[in-house]
């Protein structure tokens, strides 16, 4: 087991938008921060293609990674923070697929993160516009959190971030390699 790698994952670009911040910031992101390297995926927007590509990542990587930060964009002016991703979806795809109903039938109604998420907001909340959220959506954030923290089975932590979709590329990046660092020193 590698506990120097950290999982980072962001949203191609998708209907009207002419970019995903998401994507922007992982793209940009640096291969290590601090004594941990970045192994960067961008997810399609499509409910099949999404997971299974998340799932080649995770078996081609053959390690359990120290941390996860999936990130995705929405309309709201602060960062969010995701305590839990509900089993349930709702949406057209880019691949013109319809889901709407459970994402397993077999698990929970809500799986949640295992990072405190309190601790981290409250550490930051005077520098970074933050919010913590018990809703993620019903859309493919959603979708994938929910997969990622299944597929964790709480051996590492997995958290999902809302970043403001207008959010200037420097600043967020900023933003989210602080809200990283913050998560490794308490954790």
């Amino acid at each position: 087991m590698n506990k120097n790698t950290i999982f980072l994952t962001g949203f191609e670009k998708f209907g009207k938008y002419s970019s995903n911040l998401s994507s922007d910031i992982v793209r940009n992101f640096d291969d290590k921060l601090h004594r941990y390297s970045i192994e960067k995926i961008i997810l399609p927007v499509s409910w099949k293609r999404s997971i299974d590509l998340y799932l080649e990542f995770c078996k081609s990587n053959e390690l359990k990674p120290s941390l996860v930060i999936l990130l995705g964009i929405y309309s709201k002016k602060r960062i969010s923070l995701e305590k839990v991703s509900l089993n349930w979806v709702s949406g057209k795809d880019m691949d013109g697929k319809y889901k709407f109903g459970f994402i397993n039938k077999n698990k929970s109604l809500k799986l949640k993160t295992i990072l405190n998420i309190k601790e981290i907001y409250k550490a930051l909340k005077s520098n970074i516009r933050l919010a913590v959220s018990y809703f993620p959506g019903f859309y493919l954030c959603n979708f994938m959190y929910f997969w990622a923290l299944d597929i964790s089975k709480n051996e590492y932590p997995v958290l999902f971030i809302h970043i403001p979709k207008n959010g200037k590329l420097e600043e967020y990046s900023s933003k989210i390699k602080k809200i990283i660092v913050e998560i490794l020193k308490t954790h």
